[in-house]
């Protein structure tokens, strides 16, 4: 849809006094954001390996894990920034287990995106790792993935209220 079509469906949704979200979206699970397999490091993976893989899969963080796939920690950008960066001179040296976030805050799927929102407002991170009842990880939900899901919700209820009005 184009921007300027998009921007007159959501005034004409909002002038017909349309719900544009609805009003059940953050009681749905983490789970139905459809998990994407995390990626994941061993602890004495070195900073360099960790940069390159962030920067080959586009991603903002890797999850630390054990040696029976625990997890241990999580390796963000923003750990990188602002412990790495003009920091450590050797990141082949460097293990992602020296500046690694231990023991991170997690969540299991059916955790609400309620819930999810407030940990990472409260605690000021931008991922929540998803664990199952043993600890291993099996998803990993940002911010963006919350936020794109709650878009495509308001879109479809725009699109819906759009073809069915008079």
């Amino acid at each position: 849809m184009e921007k300027k079509d998009l921007l007159h469906n959501i005034q004409n949704a909002c002038v017909l006094g349309i719900q544009l979200i609805p009003p059940t979206i953050l009681c749905d699970s983490m789970g139905s954001l459809g998990l994407k397999e995390p990626l994941t490091v061993a602890p004495e993976t070195s900073l360099a390996k960790c940069v390159e893989i962030m920067q080959q899969r586009h991603v903002g963080s890797l999850l630390v894990v054990d040696s029976s796939g625990r997890l241990s920690g999580i390796f963000t950008e923003r750990d990188c920034l602002m412990k790495v960066v003009g920091k450590v001179h050797d990141l082949e040296v460097a293990t992602v287990a020296q500046y690694m976030t231990s023991n991170p805050i997690r969540e299991r799927p059916e955790a609400s995106l309620a819930f999810a929102l407030n940990l990472m407002s409260n605690g000021g991170f931008r991922h929540v790792p998803i664990v199952d009842q043993d600890d291993l990880p099996i998803g990993i939900i940002s911010v963006k993935d919350v936020v794109e899901h709650i878009v495509k919700k308001m879109l479809d209820a725009i699109d819906e209220a759009v073809e069915t009005a008079p």
